[in-house]
Protein backbone atom coordinates (compact mmCIF):
# COMPACT_ATOMS: atom_id res chain seq x y z
CA UNK A 1 0.00 0.00 0.00
CA UNK A 2 1.46 3.03 -1.32
CA UNK A 3 1.89 5.90 1.81
CA UNK A 4 0.44 9.18 1.30
CA UNK A 5 2.62 12.17 0.01
CA UNK A 6 1.70 14.20 2.89
CA UNK A 7 2.27 12.07 5.76
CA UNK A 8 1.11 14.94 8.60
CA UNK A 9 -2.05 15.50 6.34
CA UNK A 10 -4.36 12.78 4.59
CA UNK A 11 -7.91 12.91 3.27
CA UNK A 12 -10.39 9.78 3.78
CA UNK A 13 -13.87 9.22 2.47
CA UNK A 14 -15.97 7.57 4.70
CA UNK A 15 -19.10 5.23 4.04
CA UNK A 16 -21.72 4.42 7.07
CA UNK A 17 -24.85 2.82 6.69
CA UNK A 18 -26.49 1.93 10.51
CA UNK A 19 -28.87 -0.81 11.27
CA UNK A 20 -31.73 1.58 10.58
CA UNK A 21 -30.86 1.81 7.18
CA UNK A 22 -31.97 5.43 6.66
CA UNK A 23 -29.52 6.73 4.33
CA UNK A 24 -25.53 6.51 3.95
CA UNK A 25 -23.34 8.99 5.70
CA UNK A 26 -21.04 9.89 3.32
CA UNK A 27 -18.08 11.88 5.03
CA UNK A 28 -15.03 13.80 3.92
CA UNK A 29 -12.63 13.80 6.94
CA UNK A 30 -8.87 15.36 7.53
CA UNK A 31 -6.83 13.11 9.33
CA UNK A 32 -3.53 15.11 10.72
CA UNK A 33 -1.13 12.52 12.39
CA UNK A 34 -0.47 9.21 12.52
CA UNK A 35 -2.38 6.15 14.70
CA UNK A 36 -0.14 5.38 17.45
CA UNK A 37 0.82 2.07 18.42
CA UNK A 38 -0.86 3.32 22.22
CA UNK A 39 -3.26 5.21 21.70
CA UNK A 40 -3.42 8.52 23.71
CA UNK A 41 -5.55 11.27 23.46
CA UNK A 42 -4.78 14.45 20.82
CA UNK A 43 -2.08 12.45 19.53
CA UNK A 44 -3.97 12.37 16.01
CA UNK A 45 -6.79 15.23 15.01
CA UNK A 46 -9.71 14.13 12.66
CA UNK A 47 -11.69 16.72 11.08
CA UNK A 48 -14.89 17.04 9.05
CA UNK A 49 -15.06 18.83 6.39
CA UNK A 50 -17.89 17.61 4.00
CA UNK A 51 -20.67 15.78 5.38
CA UNK A 52 -23.66 14.67 2.98
CA UNK A 53 -26.23 12.30 3.10
CA UNK A 54 -27.19 9.65 0.02
CA UNK A 55 -30.43 8.04 0.45
CA UNK A 56 -31.00 4.37 -0.22
CA UNK A 57 -33.78 3.84 -2.98
CA UNK A 58 -36.80 2.32 -1.26
CA UNK A 59 -36.28 -0.81 -3.52
CA UNK A 60 -33.00 -1.63 -2.27
CA UNK A 61 -33.84 -0.77 1.21
CA UNK A 62 -36.35 -2.71 1.48
CA UNK A 63 -34.68 -5.63 -0.13
CA UNK A 64 -32.02 -4.79 2.73
CA UNK A 65 -34.76 -4.67 5.83
CA UNK A 66 -35.88 -7.48 4.59
CA UNK A 67 -32.88 -9.73 5.06
CA UNK A 68 -32.45 -10.92 8.46
CA UNK A 69 -35.80 -12.23 9.56
CA UNK A 70 -36.28 -13.91 6.30
CA UNK A 71 -35.19 -17.11 4.05
CA UNK A 72 -32.72 -15.10 1.42
CA UNK A 73 -31.88 -17.23 -2.03
CA UNK A 74 -28.13 -17.38 -2.25
CA UNK A 75 -28.85 -15.23 -5.96
CA UNK A 76 -30.60 -12.58 -3.97
CA UNK A 77 -27.63 -12.04 -1.31
CA UNK A 78 -24.79 -12.18 -4.25
CA UNK A 79 -26.87 -9.53 -6.10
CA UNK A 80 -27.67 -7.32 -2.96
CA UNK A 81 -23.33 -8.14 -2.15
CA UNK A 82 -23.07 -5.57 -5.25
CA UNK A 83 -26.29 -3.18 -5.90
CA UNK A 84 -24.82 -2.18 -2.40
CA UNK A 85 -21.32 -1.77 -3.59
CA UNK A 86 -22.67 -0.22 -6.59
CA UNK A 87 -24.39 2.65 -4.92
CA UNK A 88 -21.64 3.12 -2.04
CA UNK A 89 -19.21 3.76 -5.44
CA UNK A 90 -22.24 6.75 -6.69
CA UNK A 91 -22.12 8.39 -3.19
CA UNK A 92 -18.56 8.63 -3.48
CA UNK A 93 -18.73 10.00 -7.02
CA UNK A 94 -21.39 12.30 -6.18
CA UNK A 95 -19.15 14.24 -3.39
CA UNK A 96 -16.12 14.20 -5.37
CA UNK A 97 -18.54 16.09 -7.74
CA UNK A 98 -19.27 18.65 -5.40
CA UNK A 99 -15.75 18.78 -4.11
CA UNK A 100 -14.26 19.32 -7.20
CA UNK A 101 -11.47 16.65 -5.79
CA UNK A 102 -10.19 13.67 -7.84
CA UNK A 103 -9.56 10.34 -6.83
CA UNK A 104 -5.89 10.75 -6.48
CA UNK A 105 -6.57 13.45 -3.93
CA UNK A 106 -8.19 10.98 -1.38
CA UNK A 107 -5.81 8.24 1.37
CA UNK A 108 -8.79 6.24 0.94
CA UNK A 109 -12.25 5.09 1.85
CA UNK A 110 -13.36 3.41 4.60
CA UNK A 111 -16.10 1.75 4.07
CA UNK A 112 -18.32 -0.04 7.00
CA UNK A 113 -20.69 -2.04 4.79
CA UNK A 114 -24.07 -2.67 5.17
CA UNK A 115 -24.61 -5.29 8.41
CA UNK A 116 -27.13 -7.69 7.26
CA UNK A 117 -26.46 -10.21 10.00
CA UNK A 118 -24.29 -9.99 13.07
CA UNK A 119 -24.10 -13.00 15.80
CA UNK A 120 -21.70 -12.45 18.49
CA UNK A 121 -19.69 -15.58 19.99
CA UNK A 122 -22.10 -16.39 22.68
CA UNK A 123 -21.48 -19.23 25.27
CA UNK A 124 -23.48 -22.38 25.21
CA UNK A 125 -25.09 -23.93 28.38
CA UNK A 126 -24.45 -27.84 29.96
CA UNK A 127 -28.04 -28.08 29.73
CA UNK A 128 -28.50 -27.31 26.29
CA UNK A 129 -25.64 -29.57 24.90
CA UNK A 130 -23.55 -32.97 26.24
CA UNK A 131 -20.17 -30.68 26.27
CA UNK A 132 -20.79 -26.80 27.22
CA UNK A 133 -18.97 -24.44 24.96
CA UNK A 134 -19.18 -21.86 22.79
CA UNK A 135 -20.57 -20.56 19.42
CA UNK A 136 -17.72 -19.29 17.36
CA UNK A 137 -19.01 -15.45 16.18
CA UNK A 138 -19.84 -14.26 12.96
CA UNK A 139 -20.83 -11.32 11.20
CA UNK A 140 -21.67 -10.01 7.60
CA UNK A 141 -21.40 -6.63 5.98
CA UNK A 142 -22.58 -6.50 2.23
CA UNK A 143 -20.70 -4.20 0.06
CA UNK A 144 -17.51 -5.32 -1.56
CA UNK A 145 -14.40 -3.57 -1.24
CA UNK A 146 -13.06 -4.65 -4.70
CA UNK A 147 -15.93 -3.39 -6.38
CA UNK A 148 -15.54 0.36 -4.89
CA UNK A 149 -12.17 0.52 -5.26
CA UNK A 150 -12.77 -0.25 -9.17
CA UNK A 151 -15.58 1.60 -9.75
CA UNK A 152 -13.99 4.75 -7.89
CA UNK A 153 -10.48 4.80 -8.57
CA UNK A 154 -9.60 4.68 -4.52
CA UNK A 155 -8.14 2.46 -2.53
CA UNK A 156 -11.03 1.22 -0.45
CA UNK A 157 -10.83 -0.69 3.21
CA UNK A 158 -13.91 -2.24 4.94
CA UNK A 159 -14.55 -5.70 6.79
CA UNK A 160 -13.51 -3.68 9.88
CA UNK A 161 -15.24 -6.41 12.21
CA UNK A 162 -13.97 -10.05 10.84
CA UNK A 163 -10.35 -9.99 12.45
CA UNK A 164 -11.20 -8.83 15.47
CA UNK A 165 -14.07 -11.98 15.60
CA UNK A 166 -11.47 -14.32 14.01
CA UNK A 167 -9.51 -14.25 17.60
CA UNK A 168 -12.81 -14.27 19.89
CA UNK A 169 -14.06 -10.63 19.83
CA UNK A 170 -17.63 -9.48 19.24
CA UNK A 171 -16.55 -7.54 16.03
CA UNK A 172 -18.24 -4.61 18.40
CA UNK A 173 -18.27 -1.96 19.02
CA UNK A 174 -15.18 -0.58 17.07
CA UNK A 175 -15.74 3.09 17.34
CA UNK A 176 -13.98 3.59 20.75
CA UNK A 177 -10.57 3.33 19.70
CA UNK A 178 -11.69 6.86 18.10
CA UNK A 179 -13.77 7.84 21.02
CA UNK A 180 -10.35 7.46 23.05
CA UNK A 181 -8.14 9.47 20.45
CA UNK A 182 -10.86 12.26 19.94
CA UNK A 183 -13.10 12.62 23.06
CA UNK A 184 -11.02 11.50 26.47
CA UNK A 185 -11.48 14.55 28.65
CA UNK A 186 -8.13 15.00 30.90
CA UNK A 187 -9.85 15.50 33.93
CA UNK A 188 -13.37 14.21 33.67
CA UNK A 189 -15.32 10.46 33.63
CA UNK A 190 -17.02 10.38 30.31
CA UNK A 191 -19.11 8.32 28.70
CA UNK A 192 -19.97 8.33 24.83
CA UNK A 193 -23.24 7.24 24.40
CA UNK A 194 -24.48 6.04 21.02
CA UNK A 195 -28.43 5.73 19.90
CA UNK A 196 -28.36 4.59 16.40
CA UNK A 197 -30.78 1.71 15.42
CA UNK A 198 -28.55 -0.03 18.77
CA UNK A 199 -27.23 2.08 21.26
CA UNK A 200 -23.94 1.73 22.68
CA UNK A 201 -21.68 3.49 25.31
CA UNK A 202 -17.90 4.22 26.17
CA UNK A 203 -16.22 4.17 29.00
CA UNK A 204 -13.58 6.69 28.74
CA UNK A 205 -11.55 7.21 32.07
CA UNK A 206 -9.76 11.03 32.26
CA UNK A 207 -6.65 11.44 30.44
CA UNK A 208 -4.70 11.51 33.79
CA UNK A 209 -5.25 7.86 34.04
CA UNK A 210 -3.64 6.66 30.28
CA UNK A 211 -3.47 3.00 31.95
CA UNK A 212 -6.88 2.26 32.36
CA UNK A 213 -8.66 0.51 30.18
CA UNK A 214 -11.75 1.83 28.10
CA UNK A 215 -14.72 0.22 28.59
CA UNK A 216 -17.76 -0.40 25.78
CA UNK A 217 -20.35 -2.93 24.63
CA UNK A 218 -24.29 -2.17 23.51
CA UNK A 219 -26.40 -1.54 26.24
CA UNK A 220 -29.63 -2.77 23.74
CA UNK A 221 -32.37 -1.21 20.95
CA UNK A 222 -31.83 2.47 20.28
CA UNK A 223 -34.11 3.35 17.68
CA UNK A 224 -34.35 0.18 16.18
CA UNK A 225 -37.96 -1.06 17.93
CA UNK A 226 -39.65 2.57 17.99
CA UNK A 227 -38.60 2.73 14.33
CA UNK A 228 -40.12 -0.36 13.57
CA UNK A 229 -43.23 -0.07 15.85
CA UNK A 230 -43.47 3.08 13.81
CA UNK A 231 -43.73 1.59 10.67
CA UNK A 232 -45.99 -1.46 11.95
CA UNK A 233 -48.20 1.29 13.00
CA UNK A 234 -48.71 3.38 9.94
CA UNK A 235 -48.72 0.57 8.20
CA UNK A 236 -45.25 1.62 5.98
CA UNK A 237 -46.16 5.22 6.16
CA UNK A 238 -43.71 6.51 8.44
CA UNK A 239 -40.52 4.98 8.54
CA UNK A 240 -39.95 6.96 12.39
CA UNK A 241 -41.50 9.30 15.11
CA UNK A 242 -40.04 12.05 14.26
CA UNK A 243 -38.79 13.99 17.09
CA UNK A 244 -40.92 11.65 19.79
CA UNK A 245 -43.96 13.66 18.68
CA UNK A 246 -46.27 10.20 19.08
CA UNK A 247 -44.75 8.84 22.04
CA UNK A 248 -44.71 12.43 23.55
CA UNK A 249 -48.49 12.43 23.52
CA UNK A 250 -48.97 8.52 25.14
CA UNK A 251 -48.45 7.23 28.98
CA UNK A 252 -45.56 4.37 29.42
CA UNK A 253 -47.95 1.08 30.35
CA UNK A 254 -45.51 0.15 33.63
CA UNK A 255 -46.94 -3.75 33.27
CA UNK A 256 -45.85 -3.78 29.37
CA UNK A 257 -42.61 -1.94 29.87
CA UNK A 258 -41.79 -4.70 33.16
CA UNK A 259 -42.34 -7.75 30.09
CA UNK A 260 -40.12 -6.43 27.84
CA UNK A 261 -37.67 -5.75 30.46
CA UNK A 262 -36.83 -9.38 30.89
CA UNK A 263 -35.37 -9.64 27.30
CA UNK A 264 -32.29 -12.04 28.58
CA UNK A 265 -29.36 -8.98 26.88
CA UNK A 266 -30.22 -6.63 29.71
CA UNK A 267 -29.11 -9.16 32.49
CA UNK A 268 -25.83 -10.51 30.19
CA UNK A 269 -22.52 -8.86 30.94
CA UNK A 270 -19.83 -7.36 28.76
CA UNK A 271 -18.43 -7.61 26.37
CA UNK A 272 -21.71 -8.07 24.26
CA UNK A 273 -23.00 -6.81 21.30
CA UNK A 274 -26.42 -7.42 19.46
CA UNK A 275 -28.64 -6.42 16.43
CA UNK A 276 -31.84 -7.13 14.44
CA UNK A 277 -31.45 -10.69 14.97
CA UNK A 278 -32.40 -10.00 19.02
CA UNK A 279 -34.32 -6.73 18.37
CA UNK A 280 -35.37 -6.73 15.28
CA UNK A 281 -38.53 -7.71 13.04
CA UNK A 282 -39.51 -10.95 15.58
CA UNK A 283 -38.93 -8.66 18.81
CA UNK A 284 -40.85 -5.83 16.95
CA UNK A 285 -43.85 -8.40 16.15
CA UNK A 286 -44.01 -9.48 19.91
CA UNK A 287 -44.39 -6.31 21.12
CA UNK A 288 -47.13 -5.50 19.03
CA UNK A 289 -48.78 -8.20 20.01
CA UNK A 290 -47.81 -7.94 23.58
CA UNK A 291 -49.61 -4.23 23.35
CA UNK A 292 -53.25 -5.48 23.49
CA UNK A 293 -55.44 -2.70 23.05
CA UNK A 294 -53.14 -0.17 24.03
CA UNK A 295 -53.18 3.52 21.89
CA UNK A 296 -50.44 3.22 19.33
CA UNK A 297 -48.95 6.44 21.65
CA UNK A 298 -48.81 4.30 24.83
CA UNK A 299 -47.11 2.13 22.72
CA UNK A 300 -44.40 4.18 21.43
CA UNK A 301 -44.10 5.80 25.16
CA UNK A 302 -43.33 2.39 26.33
CA UNK A 303 -40.55 1.41 23.98
CA UNK A 304 -38.83 5.30 24.53
CA UNK A 305 -38.91 4.04 27.97
CA UNK A 306 -37.37 1.23 27.57
CA UNK A 307 -34.84 2.23 25.54
CA UNK A 308 -34.07 5.32 28.30
CA UNK A 309 -34.50 2.53 31.04
CA UNK A 310 -32.04 -0.36 28.89
CA UNK A 311 -28.94 2.47 28.75
CA UNK A 312 -29.40 3.75 32.34
CA UNK A 313 -29.55 0.18 34.04
CA UNK A 314 -26.18 -0.97 31.98
CA UNK A 315 -25.03 1.99 33.54
CA UNK A 316 -25.73 0.77 37.27
CA UNK A 317 -25.05 -2.80 35.83
CA UNK A 318 -22.03 -2.94 34.05
CA UNK A 319 -19.71 0.69 34.42
CA UNK A 320 -16.32 1.15 36.21
CA UNK A 321 -17.71 3.76 38.00
CA UNK A 322 -20.83 6.38 37.10
CA UNK A 323 -19.18 9.21 34.62
CA UNK A 324 -19.32 12.58 35.52
CA UNK A 325 -19.97 13.91 32.12
CA UNK A 326 -22.10 11.80 29.27
CA UNK A 327 -21.78 12.54 25.58
CA UNK A 328 -24.98 11.76 23.64
CA UNK A 329 -24.66 11.00 20.07
CA UNK A 330 -26.41 8.91 16.82
CA UNK A 331 -29.64 9.76 15.73
CA UNK A 332 -31.51 9.06 19.03
CA UNK A 333 -29.57 12.17 20.03
CA UNK A 334 -32.17 13.78 17.73
CA UNK A 335 -35.38 12.72 18.91
CA UNK A 336 -35.88 15.39 22.16
CA UNK A 337 -38.80 12.79 23.87
CA UNK A 338 -36.37 10.02 23.58
CA UNK A 339 -33.63 12.82 24.81
CA UNK A 340 -35.87 13.59 28.24
CA UNK A 341 -36.31 10.69 29.77
CA UNK A 342 -32.99 9.27 28.87
CA UNK A 343 -31.29 12.81 30.79
CA UNK A 344 -33.94 12.52 33.52
CA UNK A 345 -32.84 8.48 34.25
CA UNK A 346 -29.20 9.82 33.78
CA UNK A 347 -29.32 12.81 36.01
CA UNK A 348 -30.96 10.82 38.89
CA UNK A 349 -27.98 8.04 38.55
CA UNK A 350 -26.10 11.58 39.64
CA UNK A 351 -24.36 11.90 36.09
CA UNK A 352 -24.05 15.73 36.06
CA UNK A 353 -23.43 17.03 32.70
CA UNK A 354 -25.05 15.34 29.41
CA UNK A 355 -24.41 17.09 25.73
CA UNK A 356 -24.77 16.88 22.74
CA UNK A 357 -21.39 16.04 20.53
CA UNK A 358 -21.92 18.67 18.62
CA UNK A 359 -20.70 20.91 21.38
CA UNK A 360 -17.05 18.99 21.13
CA UNK A 361 -17.12 19.74 17.51
CA UNK A 362 -17.79 17.09 15.70
CA UNK A 363 -20.90 16.88 13.86
CA UNK A 364 -23.77 14.51 15.42
CA UNK A 365 -24.92 12.68 11.75
CA UNK A 366 -20.93 12.57 11.11
CA UNK A 367 -19.68 11.11 14.21
CA UNK A 368 -19.92 7.39 13.21
CA UNK A 369 -18.21 7.40 9.93
CA UNK A 370 -15.89 9.81 11.05
CA UNK A 371 -14.52 7.10 13.55
CA UNK A 372 -14.41 4.48 10.12
CA UNK A 373 -12.56 7.11 8.52
CA UNK A 374 -9.56 6.90 11.98
CA UNK A 375 -10.26 3.15 11.74
CA UNK A 376 -9.17 2.89 8.11
CA UNK A 377 -6.03 5.47 9.24
CA UNK A 378 -5.03 2.61 11.85
CA UNK A 379 -5.01 -0.07 9.19
CA UNK A 380 -2.60 1.61 6.73
CA UNK A 381 -0.67 3.07 9.62
CA UNK A 382 -0.28 -0.90 10.48
CA UNK A 383 -1.84 -0.18 13.84
CA UNK A 384 -4.79 -2.25 15.67
CA UNK A 385 -8.16 -0.92 15.80
CA UNK A 386 -9.67 -2.91 18.19
CA UNK A 387 -9.34 -2.78 21.83
CA UNK A 388 -9.77 -6.23 23.38
CA UNK A 389 -10.94 -4.66 26.59
CA UNK A 390 -13.54 -3.78 24.91
CA UNK A 391 -14.69 -6.31 22.42
CA UNK A 392 -13.31 -9.47 24.44
CA UNK A 393 -10.59 -10.36 21.69
CA UNK A 394 -7.66 -12.31 22.74
CA UNK A 395 -5.58 -10.00 21.30
CA UNK A 396 -5.45 -6.62 19.58
CA UNK A 397 -5.17 -7.11 15.56
CA UNK A 398 -5.15 -5.24 12.59
CA UNK A 399 -8.75 -4.52 11.49
CA UNK A 400 -10.31 -4.27 8.07
CA UNK A 401 -9.39 -5.49 4.30
CA UNK A 402 -7.79 -3.41 1.86
CA UNK A 403 -8.42 -3.40 -2.11
CA UNK A 404 -6.41 -1.20 -4.27
CA UNK A 405 -8.11 -0.03 -7.93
Amino acid sequence: MPTDRNAESRLFISLMSGTSVDAIDVVLARIAGRVPAHPAAGAVRATVLRHVVHPWPKVLRSRILGLPNSPVEVAELCALHFAISRHFSAAVGRLLRQEGLRPRDITAIASHGQTVCHRPPLALSSRLLRRPGTRPGSTLQLGNVAVIATLTGIPTIGDFRAADMAVGGQGAPLVPLADKLLLTHATRTRAIQNIGGIANVTWLPPGRQPEAPVLAFDTGPGNVLLDGLTRWISRGRQSLDRDGAMARRGRVRERLLAGWRQHPFFRRRPPKSTGREEFGAAQISGLAMDAGGYSPSDLLATAAELTAWSIADAYQQFLPTLPEEVILCGGGANNSDLMRRLVRRLRNLGCRRCARIDTLGIPNQAKEALSFALLAAATLDGVPGNLPSVTGARRAVRLGVIAMP
